[in-house]
Order: C-alpha cells, then structure tokens, then sequence
C-alpha cells in the first residue's frame, strides 16, 4: 500500500498564498469525501501501541512546523518516527487520517481549558465591561499558549480551516463550545432573546478563535495587544444584552423598504 501523493495548492507561505490556497483546499476536498478516509483503522490498546501511536501523531506534528502540509507525507513521517510503513497504516491510512487527529487532539486540549474557564465564570456575577474584558482576555492568551505548544499546532489549524474534509472537528468544537457560552448567557441576561443570544455565543466564539489563527498565521503581529482588543469589543457587544436594544435597522426599515415602487 502506498500513501497518497501530496495534494497541490495548501502550501502556505504567507498572506500572498493563503487564498490561492484556501482556493484549492475546497477543490481537494471535494474529491476527498469521495476518496479519502479520514478515520484510524485501529485504536491501540496495549502500551507498546499507545507508544507507537503516539510517537506517528509526534512526529507528524514535528514535521508539519518543518515542511507545511502540502510537502508532509506518511513516508516522512515513517522515516522521522522510526517504524515501517505498514506500521503506520495499521492505524493511519493516509496523511488526512494524521491531520484528522491531530485537529482532534489539539481541538480536546483547547476545549477542556475553555470548559474549565467556563464553569468558572459561569458562577460569577455579570461583571462590568472592564472585568469581562480581562476574563476574556485570560482564556484567549491561554488558548493562544496551548496552541503555540502543540506540535505544528499552527498548521494544524490552518489544515482544518482550509481542508473542507477536516473542517467537521473544528466546527464540532465550536459547537460545543458556543452552546456552553450561550447557557451563561442566558442565565445572565434572562430578558434577551434568546435566538439572539445564541447567535451572540456563537459569533464570541468565532471571534476568539479567529484571533487565535490570525496570530498564527501572522506571528509578527502584538498578540498581546490583539487578545485586548478581541477581548474588548466582545465584553462591549454582549454587556448590550443588559441595555434596551434597538431593532435592525433590516428589520426597521422593511415595511418602507417594501413600498417602493
């Protein structure tokens, strides 16, 4: 068995390739959710497997930091972790299968210290936009650490924002993620529309992370300085849950919108 010949067009080598790239990620994986497997064949149970298993996820992540995705295959990854072939497609079928985990471990290990920040401010009082900012802050240069410590965590996360076939783990994170932010929510600003505060939790969310894979792609940037400012603009947008809210202007505007002839 063979591994599969690198795909062309992930390569990222700053902003003047990152849509060419991203371009070409969503043509690849149209093909691959017809021809690429993403899960393990087998999941290692004895001690020795676990070694092993976890020494194939090291050194892909190792080599990911080094040559990018579009240059990683299973043969480096063989060489670099110092097994055969076939003791690698005993658990990965191709290279798509490694950057499956790999999203999910990395996925796993930002989510338990978003959850653990999230029960904590989940018993707290609604603070003041100043309080908010600072816990948000907390949380995202946490995220932002645990990242940066993954190996090839960076091109980890650009693989699952640019590779359509990889993109259910992060989306499956998120998920998990907003709906536990929307249940504070809730319970802070009882008289806000909840349809509302949903979409509120989801685009917090969004915006975190999203601040995380611009610092990663761009790591010349003040990181600091954007968890601030992240930080800021999102305790702003929902301490306005707590205030009257005006209505859309979409929404004000649609009777008169819709007389015009």
């Amino acid at each position: 068995m063979t591994a599969p010949k690198p795909q062309r067009g992930l390569k990222y080598s700053g902003p003047k390739h990152k849509r060419a790239g991203e371009r070409t990620g969503k043509a690849i994986g149209k093909r691959q959710r017809l021809q690429v497997s993403l899960e393990t064949k087998l999941q290692p149970r004895q001690q020795r497997a676990l070694s092993t298993y976890d020494a194939i996820l090291q050194a892909a992540g190792q080599l990911l930091e080094e040559v990018g995705v579009e240059r990683l295959s299973t043969n480096l990854v063989c060489k670099r972790a110092g097994l055969t072939p076939p003791a690698l497609y005993r658990y990965f079928p191709n290279k798509y299968a490694l950057l499956k985990e790999l999203g999910a471990r990395l996925m796993a290990v930002q989510d338990e210290a978003v959850f653990a920040w999230q029960d904590k401010i989940g018993k707290e009082t609604k603070a003041s936009v100043a309080v908010e900012t600072e816990r948000r802050r907390l949380i995202l240069e946490r995220v932002n650490q645990i990242t940066r410590r993954f190996p090839g965590g960076d091109w980890v996360m650009r693989a699952l924002r640019a590779v359509p076939t990889l993109s259910a783990v992060r989306i499956a994170s998120r998920e998990s993620v907003a709906e536990r932010d929307f249940r504070i929510l809730a319970k802070r600003y009882p008289r806000a529309d909840k349809n509302l505060l949903r979409i509120a939790a989801t685009l917090a969310v969004e915006v975190m992370y999203a601040s995380t894979e611009l610092v990663m792609d761009q790591p010349e940037l003040d990181a600091d300085t954007i968890a601030e400012e992240i930080s800021f603009m999102t305790a702003l947008y929902l301490d306005s849950f707590g205030k009257p809210r005006r209505k859309p202007a979409r929404k004000a505007a649609g009777k008169s919108h819709l007389s015009i002839k």
